[in-house]
């Protein structure tokens, strides 16, 4: 569509502008009126306070000169009013300069509260001072602002009042003078007073007419009435003429100023409320338009952007209304009929495929960002684990880390190939890659690539892989990987936590067959109900047209989908009710003979059983395809156990490090691992997964925890510190450790009784020492019998060697430590030779230039 053809949105839009902007000038004079009303309240605040300390003052004067009952009631409600304004106000103050200076001078007004008339005038009048400043200052700021008319009124009469009581306490500041002799009286000191009342005085004239502007004429009017009746015109008279005052005169003139302070802060509260009333009326009604401006501008904008998608479906309407017509114009026939009926079934069959489209691709995005999770944790741990090789020398520690670092490349290679045959999918791209491989490596791999998935869901994972798969295989070992990856996400991503689900993958070739074919059956059972009979008999049909709503249905068609490549079906049945069995077999030509095992069939081999049977199984099956005996082993300790040289443990069992030919077996459970296994612990002499030397330390003091650990961190081994009774239990009942350091802090009376428990926790021989100090009330004759051995606190390295050899425990330096001593021996050796040389040149020659010589001709460490 042409740019003409969208003008008709321009006042739409110029609308919604115009409202936009209509709600930020409403938000602006809401905020004003916001800013109004808070100082109105903090004004408020002030006269309080200052009519309370007024009252208060003037109920004390009346109780001082009758002392009745009645004053002192009056007193006491006057000063608890008193206290309740002050404190609101207080706590209503910041801690800027302007609210400290009248914070002090408020706490100064308190603190005068009782003493005579002039101190606590002079005081008060300082307070007032300030406070009508603020005040003044505080409305003045919104006297420009653009706001309504009435509201604008009434604050330009509040200010003029607040000036008018300015001027008064200022007079009345000056009469005090007066009074104490500080100052003499003059027309110029008394100016505002000299004049007479007026109603312009506070802009009466511009208030809006109505009763409290009648009101406050007649106040006004009625105290000019009042001082003109009490005779205020000839003592002002008397002071234009400069003539003297008298004392009775001056003290007439001070009550004239009071009676027009209450005037003013009469009319300064009935202002004040009014304002208030209008501001409060006017902020709901800015408040309420803002919404609706900002309410009617998205409208606005919503309407015109719909207007837009809908100019723009009629264009493209209008375009394949175009086409239509040319097709029908092309083809001759114009039966109205049959052209309404082909368009509705092009438009179902692209429908259909547009259904199709969006939910492959729904599925397929969400197993990308699963996949890119897996990515992101296995870059972290491989990028960890480089750290650590980088500054770790512990050589049993970097066999871990070389561990996990495959582990997690193979986790990278499986993801890699998940995401490589679902791109490959869309882009025509699923020709078989056929190239050789070997089968042990790759089923190894692929298993290990679902620990990460199976561990996430807490399944017990069993495997079994048939060690006689052993010849060179060709095919597309890509496929494969991606062929099981599809069945095992589509079976995770159903199956509840903790499930039990087994892998089986065996060599079904009849061994007396001479066709240079393997066939390699892969059984994956799940003992939960995963996918009903109806929903397998769905996917069997493969119907194209049926839209995938399911992950695993997805995941599943994939499967079969790259199957069908190899001419193999997917067998899938639901044992009965009991669970779900996926069964594939794919058949793969030999190249040639791999020798995967070279073990020595003549091990004595022990094996742990594990409480689940069905791994005792795979276990047995996979040793007997390995040509390889063992005996089942009920203790550790037993002497079958110490007859064997390797004695295998699934790793679910916690291993003793002091049995040196106990391994553990990692999942999965395949015949490389077993084979790995026996290769490092019979030709290096130690299991991969054998801890270094370990002590338990308690002491319920943190700092000689740390005083201690210093002594065992110049060794090579590992510490762990606690400092309660229940962690010691706990940790005793989880881990080994060569030897237990305990503080006599851990005992009270009875440390054998105590010392029995701790014992009782294991079935193994646990070596307990017990260390004391001069500052222990235990006696050391109690410690003897519980425990093996006693350490006094503190005590030196030498000292801790001493007392472990008694267990035959040879503590050695760390590397650390004793690289440093050696070269701390090579430095001294080097000092001491070169101070030898020194010494004998400078006796030989007693010459300062031939010693130099000698140095330069016969270089030396210092």
């Amino acid at each position: 569509m042409r740019v003409s053809k969208f003008l008709v949105l321009l006042p739409i839009f110029l609308a919604a502008f115009a409202c936009f902007y209509s709600g930020a000038l409403y938000f602006d004079k809401f905020r004003i009126s916001y800013g109004i009303n808070s100082e109105l309240k903090r004004e408020s605040l002030i006269r309080s306070a200052a009519d309370s300390i007024v009252s208060e003052r003037i109920a004390y004067e009346r109780y001082s000169q009758t002392r009745s009952p009645q004053d002192e009631i009056t007193l006491r409600k006057a000063n608890a009013a008193k206290n309740l304004a002050v404190k609101i106000f207080l706590n209503s103050l910041s801690n800027t300069s302007d609210d400290t200076r009248m914070r002090d001078r408020l706490n100064e007004v308190l603190k005068n509260a009782n003493a005579s008339w002039e101190s606590f005038n002079l005081s008060f009048f300082s307070f007032v001072e300030l406070a009508n400043s603020a005040l003044e200052s505080g409305q003045v700021i919104f006297r420009d602002v653009s706001i309504d008319v009435d509201i604008k009124r009434y604050i330009l009469s509040l200010i003029r009042t607040y000036e008018l009581l300015k001027n008064v306490n200022t007079a009345k500041e000056h009469i005090l003078a007066v009074l104490m002799g500080k100052e003499k009286i003059t027309e110029s000191s008394l100016k505002q007073t000299v004049n007479s009342l007026k109603h312009n005085d506070i802009n009466a004239n511009l208030l809006p007419s109505g009763e409290i502007k009648d009101s406050i004429i007649r106040d006004i009017d009625k105290l000019e009435n009042i001082e003109t009746t009490q005779g205020y015109d000839e003592i002002r008279f008397k002071l234009k003429l400069n003539n003297e005052l008298t004392r009775d005169e001056i003290l007439q003139i001070n009550a004239f100023e009071s009676n027009r302070a209450k005037l003013f802060s009469k009319i300064a509260n009935i202002l004040a409320d009014e304002l208030k009333r209008l501001n409060d009326n006017f902020r709901i009604k800015a408040l309420s338009l803002t919404f609706l401006m900002f309410l009617l501008s998205l409208w606005l904008f919503y309407a015109g952007y719909k207007t837009y998608i809908w100019l723009k479906n009629l264009e493209n309407l209008n375009q394949k209304i175009k086409l239509i017509r040319d097709e029908v114009l092309k083809r001759g026939d114009r039966n109205p009929q049959n052209l309404i009926e082909n368009f509705i079934a092009l438009y179902k069959e692209l429908l259909q495929k547009y259904e199709q489209e969006r939910s492959f691709t729904a599925i397929k995005d969400r197993l990308l960002v699963r996949l890119n999770k897996k990515f992101y944790l296995s870059k972290e741990q491989i990028l960890s684990s480089v750290a650590t090789l980088k500054k770790d020398e512990n050589v049993v520690k970097n066999e871990l880390v070389f561990e996990n670092l495959e582990k997690n490349s193979q986790i990278i290679a499986i993801n890699y190939s998940n995401i490589k045959g679902l791109l490959d999918s869309r882009n025509g791209e699923v020709g078989l890659n056929l190239k050789p491989f070997n089968p042990q490596i790759l089923f190894s791999n692929i298993l290990e690539a679902q620990i990460p998935f199976t561990q996430e869901k807490k399944l017990n994972f069993l495997t079994y892989l048939d060690a006689n798969i052993s010849d060179e295989l060709e095919g597309d070992s890509e496929k494969i990987s991606v062929i099981f990856n599809m069945i095992m996400l589509a079976i995770i991503a159903k199956c509840d936590r903790f499930a039990n689900l087994s892998v089986e993958i065996r060599n079904a070739s009849n061994y007396a067959a001479t066709s240079g074919i393997t066939s390699v059956n892969f059984k994956i059972t799940i003992n939960q109900m995963c996918f009903s009979s109806e929903q397998i008999d769905a996917l069997q049909l493969d119907d194209k047209n049926e839209i995938i709503d399911e992950d695993s249905e997805f995941y599943l068609r994939m499967a079969r989908f790259y199957l069908s490549l190899l001419n193999t079906p997917l067998d899938i049945s639901t044992l009965g009710g009991t669970g779900n069995e996926f069964n594939f077999t794919i058949n793969l030509k030999n190249i040639k003979k791999l020798q995967n095992f070279d073990i020595d069939v003549k091990l004595k081999i022990g094996y742990i059983p594990d409480i689940n049977t069905k791994y005792n199984d795979f276990f047995e099956r996979t040793l007997e395809s390995m040509r390889l005996e063992f005996k089942n082993i009920i203790s550790y300790h037993s002497n079958q156990a110490k007859s064997c040289d390797i004695v295998f443990t699934r790793q679910t069992i916690n291993k003793k490090a002091s049995i040196e030919n106990v391994v553990s077996l990692k999942e999965p459970l395949t015949p490389l691992n077993i084979a790995r296994l026996i290769y490092t612990q019979k030709y290096q002499g130690a299991s991969l997964y054998e801890k270094d030397t370990t002590f338990l330390l308690c002491d319920e003091n943190p700092l000689s925890i740390e005083m201690i650990k210093h002594i065992f961190n110049y060794f090579d081994c590992e510490v762990v510190c606690i400092g309660n009774k229940k962690e010691l239990k706990q940790a005793l009942l989880i881990n080994h450790f060569d030897a237990i350091f305990i503080d006599a802090s851990f005992f009270e009376n009875n440390a054998s009784k105590y010392v029995k428990e701790l014992r009782s926790l294991r079935d193994e021989k646990q070596i307990l020492i017990a260390m004391t100090s001069n500052t222990k009330n235990i006696s050391e004759r109690e410690l003897v019998s519980p425990f093996d051995e006693m350490i006094k606190k503190p005590f030196s390295k030498n000292e801790l060697k001493r007392v472990l050899s008694k267990f035959e425990i040879d503590l050695k330096p760390n590397k650390e430590n004793a690289s440093q001593e050696d070269e701390n021996k090579t430095a001294k050796n080097n000092s001491t030779n070169t101070l030898e040389e020194i010494k004998n040149t400078i006796k030989e020659k007693e010459d300062f230039r031939e010693f130099l010589r000698k140095i330069k001709k016969n270089p030396i460490s210092i």
